[in-house]
């Protein structure tokens, strides 16, 4: 959804019309003279530019959008809510949404306000830090209804965050020193929540070899999965989950004619550390062999 918002933007702030139904012409120097206008901020210009493209593209969602955006920098109000609630009606999306709920914050029609971010919920939601930087709603700042709003766009806009699965393996999270079963630091690894609490990031670096990983929770299926890369060339994906409070991800493959399964079991230990042992069985889950068994250890001065 963030992805068709940010495609969605660069297309209207081009003020491209969509589905033009012209009642004029409307000429390259028009847009490139609206659009150089608005990028400087001259917004007196800006709106004479825009009002002549739009009176002749009934469709131009993008154009009323920044003639709303312009008549707002100038406080012209009410005049900046007609087109921006023409340019929702046209092709609706959180980035109108979010002008046409501050022209109503500016307003005090706060029943109204309270609709339009209300509806962008079921949009994709606007980014919590969008909201709460914005002047306009201000006043709101300490009223439950606007806290309340901001906290379920955060989860709209970052599922992740709503569901407790994606918060199963931030045990691994942080900077450390793996130490091997003889107390020896063989490498240090980097483990990073990235993608909106998506992605535990992991990058992994030693003398001889690096390599990194994403893991996620798939809702799809309901497991962890992760793809390892590294600078040997090889790749790997494993497929698990929670078991018995400690996350164990398994990769099979096919060696000399064998089925093999490969199993990392991240422990998270009482003290903080993590152990990651890692095992092979070639008896389908028989018998296992220690391959190797990592215990993460804080670097100093981390959390």
């Amino acid at each position: 959804m963030r992805r068709k918002i940010v495609v969605l933007c660069l297309y209207v702030f081009a003020a491209v019309p969509l589905n033009a139904q012209s009642a004029g012409v409307v000429t390259p120097e028009m847009r490139a003279a609206a659009n150089d206008a608005f990028q400087k901020q001259d917004w007196a210009s800006a709106v004479a530019a825009y009002e002549r493209i739009v009176s002749a593209e009934e469709k131009n969602a993008g154009g009323r959008y920044r003639l709303g955006l312009s008549l707002l920098a100038l406080k012209r109000n009410d005049e900046a809510i007609k087109y921006l609630e023409a340019a929702q009606t046209i092709s609706p999306n959180p980035v109108f949404a979010l002008a046409l709920a501050r022209g109503y914050a500016r307003t005090g029609n706060t029943s109204r306000m309270y609709e339009v971010l209300d509806g962008s919920l079921k949009l994709g939601g606007i980014a919590p830090e969008s909201i709460t930087a914005e002047a306009d709603f201000a006043p709101f700042k300490a009223d439950p209804r606007f806290l309340a709003f901001v906290d379920r766009s955060d989860k709209t806009v970052n599922p992740c965050k709503a569901r407790p699965e994606h918060r199963q393996f931030d045990f691994w999270i942080g900077e450390w020193l793996p130490k091997n079963t003889q107390g020896i630091t063989v490498g240090t690894s980097s483990i990073q929540l990235i993608l909106g609490g998506c992605i535990i990031f992991e990058n992994w670096s030693t003398p001889v070899s690096s390599g990194k990983s994403f893991n996620l929770f798939n809702t799809s299926d309901g497991k962890w999965h992760q793809t390892w890369v590294d600078d040997k060339g090889r790749w790997t994906e494993y497929v698990g989950g929670l078991v018995d409070g400690k996350m164990v991800l398994d990769s099979v493959s096919t060696q000399n004619g064998k089925k093999v399964i490969a199993r990392m079991t991240f422990s998270h230990l009482p003290n903080g550390d993590v152990r990651q042992h890692g095992q092979n069985s070639s008896d389908d889950g028989k018998t296992w062999t220690t391959t190797f068994d990592f215990i993460y250890v804080r670097k100093p001065g981390t959390n």
